[in-house]
């Protein structure tokens, strides 16, 4: 099977490439109050909304991306549900056999892939807490 692969805090990712809808350059995002920190809001495209996140902060132990210039948004559409993720870099598409389920860590080159569900992915925004963090 195809996945699309990313960095996120100096870890790849891998998620299943037919859950990509599109990849986007910069484009302006909606801010929303009262949400985790890696929720950064809302994007409007071709009639749909889409909720943007930080891949590092989502998929890190609550580090941040600092460079937001030039970043591409990635699109992500499965299941009537949508996502916009923000990863570090996108490495692109790479093809692994037998996939086990999210979590199944893969080695293509000189890296090592983990790989990670849409879902999986929604269910990790909704188990964090919401509001003002202490850490701002």
């Amino acid at each position: 099977m195809e996945y699309f692969t990313f960095k996120a805090d100096g870890r790849y990712w891998g998620v299943e490439a037919q859950a990509v809808h599109r990849v986007l350059g910069s484009m302006p995002i909606a801010r929303v109050p009262f949400v985790p920190a890696c929720y950064l809001g809302l994007i409007y495209y071709r009639g749909e909304l889409f909720d943007v996140v930080d891949a590092v902060s989502l998929l890190s132990s609550g580090a941040r991306s600092l460079n937001r210039k030039n970043k591409r948004i990635v699109l992500l559409k499965w299941n009537q549900q949508k996502l916009a993720l923000i990863p570090d870099e996108i490495i692109g598409l790479v093809w692994f056999d037998n996939i086990k389920g999210d979590g199944t860590v893969y080695s293509h080159k000189a890296y090592t892939v983990q790989i990670i569900t849409p879902t999986a992915m929604w269910d990790s925004l909704f188990g964090l807490s919401y509001g003002r963090s202490s850490k701002v």
